[in-house]
């Protein structure tokens, strides 16, 4: 940060860099990072790891309930530079046509580069579930749901009680036309989402199935004595 209000981006940059590879899971380090490149002019690096910043952060309000608060300083982004939408607002977004009141699309060219950004990260660590989970609604948004198909049916090869996958995947489904496979995946994602407690997945794919016209059988009545 010094180097930084001194101008001397380059020495900047290579701390940052050190930083980066002592603790790759500091927001802060990739937040930091993407700032000094976008001042020399390196977008494609700078986006990428703004990707991995925004990424990691919602992680980590995953698990911590919050967003990390170490006390390290962020650096003030340049003038110029646009605020592109954030990934969490992207992740909140549903996959499927959107409300009245949900978060506007991204532009197509917008969406296009996260999509090369979280295909990076999942090249990167192929064994992060959250970074296929981030790509598949990425190609189901972009209208690419095979590709959604794809990703997310690898995502839960490595973790099979991810329930949230369970509600993308069938989306996917649906939109490839493959009515028959998105039921069996919501039958099976809320009985798994059912036994976990995990009522937001299971009342989405409840509420997908109604709207296919099927009854799932936690809807069902239980019969009369």
């Amino acid at each position: 940060m010094l180097h930084d209000k001194l101008g001397h981006v380059d020495a900047a940059i290579l701390a940052t860099e050190k930083l980066v590879a002592l603790k790759p899971d500091e927001v802060m380090a990739h937040t930091n990072l993407s700032r000094f490149y976008m001042k020399k002019g390196m977008k494609e690096k700078a986006e990428e790891e703004q990707g991995k910043a925004r990424l990691l952060g919602w992680k980590q309000e995953l698990s911590q309930g919050g967003a990390k608060d170490d006390g390290l300083q962020q650096a003030q982004p340049a003038a110029a530079e646009p605020q592109p939408p954030s990934l969490v607002s992207f992740l909140d977004r549903p996959a499927s046509p959107a409300h009245a009141d949900a978060p506007p699309k991204m532009s197509d060219e917008l969406l296009a580069k996260r999509i090369v950004q979280f295909e990076k990260l999942v090249e990167h660590n192929k064994s992060d579930v959250l970074s296929r989970f981030t790509l598949g609604r990425a190609y189901l948004e972009a209208k690419r749901p095979e590709d959604s198909i794809r990703i997310l049916e690898e995502l839960l090869q490595l973790k099979p009680d991810y329930t949230a996958a369970y509600v993308l995947l069938g989306e996917a489904y649906e939109s490839a036309g493959k009515l028959a496979r998105a039921i069996k995946t919501y039958t099976k994602g809320i009985e798994l989402a059912q036994s976990k407690g995990d009522l937001h997945p299971r009342n989405q794919m409840q509420e997908r199935m109604k709207a296919l016209g099927v009854a799932s059988r936690t809807d069902e009545k239980p019969p009369a004595a």
